[in-house]
C-alpha cells in the first residue's frame, strides 16, 4: 500500500492512511493496533509508532494502555463573533455538554477583585468551581467569581449547563462584552486528575473579565482548559476596538491588550 517510488518517508504515508481512517470513524471509536500495521504495510513496529504518536500530539487519536488506540472526539473551537461560552462551544458541535459542580461558596475577594467589584472590606462574592465534559471526555475547569451586588445568591442545585443561562434565568441580567486573555499554564496534581490528562501536561489558561452593557464588571474566571481538546478561532481586524474594556487581569497595574497571545508559566 505504500508507494516506494514517492519521497514521502513512510511514516508520514502511514499517518495520512490513519488520518484519512480516523476521519471515517466516530469519536472513541478502535483504530488498528500497531502490530496489524505493522503487518498490513509490511514496516517496523517503530515507523508505525511514529505515525500514530504524531496524530496523539496531534489530538487526532488518543490511546488506552492495554486496550488500544482511539479516535478523538472533534476539539472545541472558539470563535469570538459574540460572548462565547463552553456550553455553548459544545452545542455548536452538535454535542450535549456535562457540568459538574465541584463546589459553589462565599468567599472573601483578593484585593483584585474587591477592587474590581467595588467591594467593602470584608464583603464576599459567589466563588463557583465547575468541570465542564464534552462525550465524557473532561475539556474544562472553570472558577467563576459573580459581583454579588448584581448576583447576591446563587444555590449550587440551580447551576446546571450555562451558567449565563441561569444568570438571565433567575436575575434577569447576563455579561454582553468581555475581556479575555490566553496562556500556556502548568497544572496542580488536583487539575489534572479532574482533566485527566497527565501531571506534566501544559494546558492552555484563560482569564476573563465580563461586563455589563453599562460597563459594570459581575465576573471573574480562571479556566483551565486541556490544550489537545480546545482551539480558538479569531478574527482580527487592524484597528483595536475602541469600545472594548481595558481592564487589568494580571492585578499588577498594566493594562492587558485587546488582541494577542501571552505564555507565561502557572501553577494553580
Amino acid at each position: 500500500m505504500l508507494d516506494t517510488n514517492q519521497h514521502i518517508p513512510y511514516y508520514v504515508q502511514i499517518k495520512t492512511y490513519l488520518q484519512n481512517l480516523a476521519a471515517e470513524k466516530k469519536p472513541h471509536e478502535s483504530m488498528p493496533s500497531e502490530a496489524q500495521l505493522s503487518e498490513m504495510f509490511r514496516v517496523s513496529r517503530g515507523t508505525v509508532k511514529q505515525a500514530v504518536m504524531d496524530l496523539v500530539y496531534e489530538g487526532v487519536l488518543y490511546r488506552e494502555q492495554g486496550k488500544g488506540t482511539f479516535v478523538c472526539p472533534p476539539k472545541v473551537t472558539r470563535s469570538f463573533e459574540r460572548l462565547p461560552s463552553f456550553t455553548e462551544d459544545i452545542r455548536r458541535l452538535g454535542s450535549s455538554p456535562s457540568t459538574r459542580i465541584l463546589s459553589v461558596k462565599q468567599a472573601l475577594p483578593t484585593p483584585y477583585l474587591a477592587q474590581l467589584f467595588g467591594l467593602q472590606p470584608k464583603e464576599t462574592l459567589i466563588k463557583i468551581k465547575r468541570l465542564v465534559s464534552m462525550e465524557r471526555v473532561p475539556i474544562v475547569v472553570l472558577t467563576s467569581h459573580l459581583n454579588p451586588h448584581v448576583y447576591p445568591a446563587l444555590q449550587a442545585d440551580e447551576i446546571r449547563d450555562s451558567l449565563y443561562e441561569v444568570l438571565q434565568r433567575k436575575y434577569g441580567v447576563v455579561p454582553v462584552k468581555a475581556q479575555d486573555t490566553y496562556s500556556i499554564a502548568d497544572i496542580s496534581p488536583k487539575t489534572a486528575e479532574l482533566l485527566q490528562c497527565p501531571k506534566t501536561a501544559s494546558v492552555c489558561y484563560s482569564q476573563r473579565v465580563a461586563y455589563l452593557a453599562g460597563g459594570m464588571a459581575v465576573e471573574y474566571v480562571e479556566s483551565f482548559i486541556r490544550s489537545d481538546r480546545f482551539k480558538l478561532d479569531i478574527c482580527i481586524g487592524m484597528e483595536a476596538d475602541s469600545d472594548a474594556p481595558n481592564s487589568d487581569l494580571s492585578g499588577e497595574g498594566v493594562s492587558a491588550p485587546h488582541y494577542g497571545v501571552g505564555f507565561r508559566n502557572i501553577i494553580i
